[in-house]
């Protein structure tokens, strides 16, 4: 029997999975996200692919050799506030550290629209109140020298008054404590010690994020605490219920980083945003396979748009990325997203008369108002359904027939009566906003590499994103845009290609050139702390490959650039090596000349990555046919309004399960998949590859 390993992303609207097996083949499909149960989704996208295998649940899971999902149930928990009751034990005089924020805690996370609303542009309100903040005398100077001794008396009548409060998390974070951890593991083992029958759930700074920066550092080990329970307790119950059904093997969770940990070996806060990694790894091992050295990531599922900028080959890490509104010290994916789904729901401004499209989304629950499971406002899906592009009885390959006259009557009342216009216009209006949108962010992300958007392919996926590629890369002047057999559930098939790997970031400041030697031996330690962690995972030695990433500056500078280095043993004349890509990197992303080489150069902290290279799928190549598609993957003429052209105009459907490699489709055309729609504007058209990818090029 075929060996396959099966992918899962649970996403805002929909629950996509992959089943990849080791001779190439594929079976996708997708549900609706359950937020209810999200484990209820997750089976229901297994089975129905199962289904398209003739397999029961139980026989897939015995043929099934690892099992990778992204969750959302973190990430859920946070924006909904439903998490634990945390506590906060930090050096006494910080104790307001999370409410004071920074100067951009008022705006982060908001969008430009919000930003200039200053009703708006508030502070979000904290995880922690400052009641149950305690702070407790201490001091470690910033080369780990104990110079006050942590009063261990105000410590114990610190954690009492926090359990007195009620709280079933504690977040120890102390000023210096990532460079000397003996006070905080001395809280840590007070309030084992105090409270064992308690099970208190102890995020520690020290243990989870050892860098620089309180703020971020806090803020991390915080929303760790608050999530760690629910996070924890789902994963292990989803794991039980895989069990139950025959599968013998690890659950493997998506991490931010972008990797896969056992479910034991996760830490809560790497669960955030995890799911769109998956979307990143996809693309990177597309485009190494097809040889694509710079790609952007394009991911418009029903909830959000996500973007990721591979250049030069590789993709990016945020230094400090946001969750919630809070900057954090966890090494993420970059992935900015924007409100841009399928579900985002498109509104009037009372104040300007102006049309708006999200942030806010329907989600799955009700969705948008065809869906018919109650949605009022009229979105982004709703509008395309009345433009043409999509077949109200084949959504989802006709598992979902959705409610064009329920679509019309929304957008009609609150979109185009106040607006003076026909429903065509309005949603013309809505797509053209939200593909504008999405351009406004792919261009900002490209632009801090360096580069300029024409000089990238634009790789796009997602539920909705085909609908709109072509629209958001004649925006940006981008030529080729590729849409995948995949695409509709990319991120699942990304997670289920991604590899085990456990990541450690510590802070060291080192003036460069540094003795080898010293940091030689500070890699060391991290690395031996990484291999204890796979070897947990009865991972062998010989299996583990380790990457380091530097983060460095020209001194008094506030911000550090990221600097891939290679894994060995450094001498002198490898540092002025790191030294040198320091420079050429600055300047690449800087402009020429902006380096500063006189001032000289500091390194700042370090991270690695433990990898254990996972078996990739093998894409699966046919052989090309005639240019011309054949006659049975023609469906039908509809009228389609096209934005750009302004009118309805006939265009050719296609089955896309019946066009062959080699095939050309001209636009106006529309490719219907059973999990998507592509939409050829005029003036672009798609080629199907010996890989069945669409190769859309954009005039």
């Amino acid at each position: 029997m075929k060996r396959c390993v099966i992918g899962i992303d649970t996403g805002g609207t929909f629950t996509d999975a992959a089943i990849v097996f080791d001779d190439g083949t594929m079976v996708i499909d997708k549900s609706l996200t359950t937020p209810e149960d999200f484990s209820l989704g997750v089976f229901d996208s297994i089975e129905k692919a199962a289904e398209q295998l003739g397999f029961g649940l139980s026989d897939l899971m015995a043929a099934t050799d690892a099992i990778k999902i992204g969750t959302t149930v973190g990430t859920n928990a946070l924006i909904t506030r439903n998490g634990a009751s945390v506590g906060i034990i930090t050096t006494k005089g910080f104790e307001d550290t999370t409410l004071i924020m920074r100067a951009i805690g008022r705006v982060a996370g908001l969008s430009e629209m919000e930003i200039k609303n200053q009703s708006q542009a508030k502070k979000p309100e904290p995880l922690v109140p400052r009641d149950k903040i305690v702070g407790v005398s201490e001091r470690i100077d910033f080369r780990g020298k104990v110079v006050i001794p942590m009063n261990e008396q105000e410590a114990l009548e610190g954690i009492r008054l926090l359990v007195e409060k009620g709280v079933d998390a504690i977040a120890i974070n102390f000023l210096w404590g990532f460079v000397n951890d003996s006070h905080e593991r001395k809280v840590e083992e007070l309030i084992r010690d105090v409270y064992p029958e308690k099970k208190i759930l102890v995020s520690r700074a020290s243990s989870t994020c050892p860098v620089v920066r309180e703020y971020a550092r806090t803020n991390t080990v915080v929303i760790d605490a608050f999530i760690g329970r629910t996070t924890k307790r789902y994963l292990q119950q989803l794991s039980d219920k895989f069990r139950e059904n025959g599968y013998r093997k690890e659950l493997l969770v998506m991490q931010a980083h972008g990797g896969v940990a056992a479910v034991d070996q996760v830490i809560p806060v790497s669960t955030i945003n995890s799911g769109p990694c998956g979307g990143v790894i996809g693309s990177k091992f597309i485009a190494d396979q097809v040889g694509h050295n710079n790609v952007v990531s394009t991911d418009m599922g029903g909830t959000s748009f996500d973007v990721s900028v591979i250049s030069d080959g590789k993709w990016r890490n945020m230094r400090e990325p946001l969750a919630s509104r809070f900057h954090i010290s966890w090494p993420f994916l970059d992935i900015q997203t924007v409100g841009a789904g399928g579900g985002t729901i498109a509104w009037v401004e009372q104040a300007t008369g102006g049309l708006r499209v999200g942030p806010q989304s329907a989600g799955s629950h009700p969705g948008p108002v065809c869906y018919g499971l109650g949605g009022q406002d009229p979105t982004v899906t709703d509008a395309n359904l009345m433009l043409g592009m999509l077949n109200p009885e084949y959504f989802l390959g006709g598992r979902i027939g959705l409610d064009a006259a329920g679509a019309r009557k929304a957008l009609e009342n609150k979109i185009a009566a106040q607006l003076g216009m026909d429903v065509y216009e309005a949603a013309a209006g809505i797509h053209r906003i939200v593909n504008n949108r999405m351009a406004d962010l792919v261009r900002k992300q490209i632009v801090l590499t360096g580069h300029s958007p024409e000089e990238f392919i634009i790789y796009c996926f997602g539920g909705a994103g085909p609908s709109h590629a072509v629209g958001y890369a004649r925006e940006l002047q981008v030529k080729k845009v590729y849409v995948f057999p995949m695409s509709a559930v990319f991120s699942s098939f990304g997670i289920a290609s991604s590899d085990i790997v456990q990541t450690l970031q510590v802070s060291y400041k080192y003036d460069l050139p540094v003795d080898p030697e010293v940091l030689n031996t500070a890699i060391g330690k991290i690395e031996e702390k990484l291999l204890n962690n796979m070897l947990r995972q009865e991972i062998p030695v010989e299996k583990v490959l380790f990457r380091r990433t530097f983060f460095m500056r020209y001194r008094r500078q506030l911000n550090e650039l990221a600097v891939t280095v290679p894994t060995m043993q450094y001498v002198s004349d490898d540092i002025r090596s790191i030294m040198a890509e320091f420079n050429l990197h600055y300047e690449t992303v800087y402009g020429k000349g902006s380096a500063y080489k006189e001032a000289g150069m500091e390194l700042i902290s370090i991270q690695v990555d433990a990898v254990c290279q996972e078996a990739k799928p093998v894409l699966e190549t046919k052989s090309l046919a005639d240019s011309e598609p054949r006659k049975a993957a023609f469906k039908k003429t509809r009228e389609v309004y096209f934005p750009e052209s302004g009118e309805f105009i006939p265009t050719n459907i296609f089955d896309y399960h019946k066009l062959l490699p080699g095939n050309m489709v001209e636009g106006p055309a529309v490719i219907e998949t059973k999990n998507t729609t592509v939409v050829l504007p005029p003036a672009s058209n798609g080629e199907i590859d010996v890989l069945s990818n669409i190769l859309i090029t954009v005039d």
